[in-house]
């Protein structure tokens, strides 16, 4: 079995290197090519991976950056092994991993994609946010524009239910999406493995699109619990953020105009007739953070609490943490990977459809 490995450069040769170094150094199943491909547009970038870089690695350096998905696709041109491993620059995977991900995917036949189960931070202790199915962010979306309702909150107590399962998975689980930042891809399932993804998409949604593409083919995806890796979150191009947040919307724009929306039609409009009906209050903060804290535990909480963080009020998607006993902390090294903006923590029993939770905020100035 040969397996290819893509990262894309985006002035992030740190990370990048990191993330090569554990692919060279992972178990595999048969031979493992990495291509590194270059969007930085910057002479010194392209020069501190040409020289850091294994002589094993091939290393494309784009005179201009064209985005994520053409330069998966220039990566992924004519290449005839069995396995295509995607993996963000500030993303890693851990010992074992590569080989449990390739045993999993090819012992399934109608497996087309698997992904690790992916954590935040070194210490293993936060489990990534698992990616929203498409169904789940058009509607997450569409209820953005209306105010607190009693579907926001089902659809929050859903999303719970839902990655606390995920979380705790101890054998591989089909699921409705995947993160194109850490996936192995079957070559055999794709339509056409020179072009992995649709180059219309700049950068974000080709993800969704291609396994949105590799689902109504009639495949599954799956999440591999025993295959761990590590996903820094936000850590490429931190001083891009505005630009990065425009070409998100642009992406999203061209998803739903390529893919079918559901409540663009008669569901959408009867749900936006019924939506005020609904309304409810928002929810109150119980503690607001302006730097690294540390908080008491109420009693109801000390047995086992699940910790929920995230950019958005409603926590979909989210990151999330199980712990006990008296004392949380959130440290320095968490702090520190955060980008500028708001965030909302909230502790609650991990179980399903908890009604008691204790709400944080802080901000990252």
């Amino acid at each position: 079995m040969e397996t290819l490995a893509i990262i894309i450069n985006y002035k992030s040769a740190a990370h990048t290197l990191q993330a090569v170094q554990s692919v060279l150094s992972s178990e595999s199943l048969g031979p493992v090519v990495v291509r590194v491909v270059d969007n930085s547009e910057s002479p010194a970038e392209a020069d501190r991976l040409l020289a850091k870089l294994s002589p094993s690695v091939d290393l494309v350096v784009n005179a201009e950056n064209e985005g994520f998905g053409r330069a998966c696709n220039r990566a992924a041109e004519s290449w005839k092994g069995e396995a295509i491993l995607l993996i963000n620059p500030d993303a890693r995977i851990l010992p074992g991993c590569l080989e449990r991900l390739q045993k999993t995917l090819f012992s399934v036949q109608s497996a087309a994609a698997v992904s690790p189960q992916i954590f935040w931070d070194e210490q293993l202790e936060y489990y990534f946010p698992p990616p929203c199915s498409p169904a789940l962010t058009e509607l997450q979306v569409f209820l953005q524009r209306e105010e607190k309702n009693y579907v926001t909150r089902l659809l929050d107590a859903y999303w719970r239910n839902y990655v606390i399962r995920r979380w705790r998975a101890k054998m591989p689980v089909r699921v409705r999406n995947l993160s194109g930042g850490m996936a192995l891809l079957k070559c055999a399932c794709l339509p056409d493995a020179d072009k992995l993804f649709d180059p219309r998409f700049f950068l974000y949604y080709e993800d969704m699109d291609l396994f949105l593409r590799l689902r109504k083919a009639g495949f599954d995806l799956l999440v591999e619990p025993r295959a761990r890796a590590i996903h820094y979150y936000n850590q490429c191009a931190v001083a891009d953020v505005d630009r990065k947040r425009c070409l998100m919307h642009a992406s999203m724009a061209l998803f739903w105009e390529k893919h079918r929306r559901i409540l663009n039609k008669w569901p959408g409009r009867a749900l936006s007739y019924l939506l005020p009906s609904l309304k409810i209050k928002g929810r109150t903060v119980d503690h607001e953070f302006s730097h690294p804290f540390s908080m008491q535990m109420p009693a109801f909480l000390r047995r086992e609490w699940l910790f929920e963080w995230s950019p958005n009020p409603d926590f979909i998607p989210s990151a999330g943490r199980f712990g006990s006993g008296r004392q949380f902390q959130f440290p320095h090294y968490c702090w520190e990977k955060l980008a500028t903006g708001r965030y909302y923590g909230r502790f609650g029993r991990p179980k399903a459809f908890e009604r008691r939770f204790l709400r944080i905020s802080w901000v990252v100035a």
